[in-house]
């Protein structure tokens, strides 16, 4: 028993003391363990891998909207992409960090519709912007001139 090997007996303290150091050896317990576990998790949630695989699938999640959406469109990220490389096919797309080795890049699988195709590569942009024009949907880097074109296309008024 634990008391014993504390060397406590039953001669030296009284019940109501056994159960109070109880509860505080519980508490402690407890509370190393939340410690434990939220270091972990914090750890997991900021690192690399875990923000590729995000990109990749909100990408992957665009890609499949854009598919579906009548039209042109054009979509922005809205986050800063600056740091990953990119690359689109027509079967996958491909985030990882330029320097980094194979087994660290994420890959992304989807299908496109016959007829569909998709191209395109990012480097080290800010802005990260897949157009959907025809049957092609293209990555490609935001700039200030792509943004008035993006506001055009989502209230619905046409190119001058």
């Amino acid at each position: 028993m634990l008391l014993n090997w504390l060397g406590i007996t039953m001669d030296k303290m009284n019940k109501r003391g056994i159960s109070t150091l109880l509860m505080i050896l519980e508490i402690m317990v407890i509370l190393i363990s939340a410690y434990s576990i939220f270091s972990i998790a914090s750890k997991y949630a900021g690192s690399e891998t875990t923000n590729k695989i995000i990109l990749s699938d909100d990408l992957k999640m665009m890609i499949d909207t854009l598919v579906g959406t009548p039209g042109e469109a054009v979509v922005q990220y809205p986050e800063n992409v600056s740091k990953y490389t990119f690359v689109l096919s027509s079967s996958s797309i491909s985030v990882f960090i330029k320097g980094e080795g194979d087994q660290k890049k994420i890959v992304r699988y989807f299908s496109l519709p016959e007829g569909y195709q998709a191209f395109g590569t990012l480097d080290g942009k800010n802005a990260l912007c897949l157009a959907k024009e025809k049957r092609n949907i293209m990555l490609r880097e935001c700039t200030e001139a792509t943004k008035p074109e993006i506001l055009q296309k989502v209230s619905g008024e046409q190119k001058p």
